[in-house]
């Protein structure tokens, strides 16, 4: 996305807001940029997100259903599976909404998915911990800070998972303008390995922009 199409974007929502830590508030500014990306933006952020898989060893990957206005991953995962031998989907399933509890089961797409304990339309098949994990992002910080909805799914599954010395690759699915404060964070809050824009893997391309948080 360009630089003056952000710049739009963030007047039309309301402007930089100041209150660092708000996450709430943080949570409707960056909701209120991504349902106004546009076409391209989205185009953009699939070819950043195929090339940056075509370079992830792995072999499963998990992926998940977009509600709201969460792009979905599904043309660059069709290139992924359609790349490699013996690969597999899996997408999330919650065991248990009031305790934030999820695992991963193999998923088929085409096949039909069930309502898991959130309601949420899901996959029954077998449990698998993925290789790599696709994650969509209302916002990311500079240090690859997820900011979500806020039901701490994604870190409790993880952290989980780190206890037993098991750590999946995790590619924070984003758009360029979304990018808040790392202020906003604190040490239950889960870092991601990569964040990928339709601008690009954003380790080296605007290390110093500014954060519209």
């Amino acid at each position: 996305m360009e630089a003056s199409n952000i710049a739009k974007q963030r007047e039309r929502t309301g402007g930089m807001m100041t209150k660092v830590g708000d996450k709430k508030a943080a949570r409707k500014f960056c909701g209120a940029l991504r349902r106004a990306a546009d076409p391209k933006a989205y185009e953009g952020l699939m070819y950043q997100l195929a090339e940056k898989l075509r370079r992830l060893p792995g072999k499963v990957l998990g992926v998940y259903q977009p509600i709201a206005s969460e792009p979905d991953p599904m043309p660059a995962v069709r290139s992924w599976l359609s790349e490699g031998m013996n690969r597999t989907l899996a997408l999330p399933w919650c065991l248990d909404s009031s305790a934030s509890v999820m695992v991963y089961r193999i998923w088929h797409p085409g096949e039909a998915l069930v309502p898991d304990a959130a309601g949420i339309p899901a996959a029954a098949g077998q449990q698998v911990i993925p290789d790599i994990l696709l994650v969509p992002c209302l916002g990311w910080s500079a240090k690859h800070f997820r900011l979500g909805y806020g039901g701490g799914y994604f870190d409790r599954y993880l952290a989980a998972l780190a206890k037993n010395g098991i750590h999946p690759q995790v590619v924070g699915i984003a758009y360029a303008a979304c990018k808040v404060d790392d202020a906003l964070f604190d040490s239950l809050d889960l870092p991601m390995d990569f964040v990928i824009t339709e601008c690009g893997e954003m380790d080296s391309l605007f290390p110093k922009a500014d954060s519209i948080y």
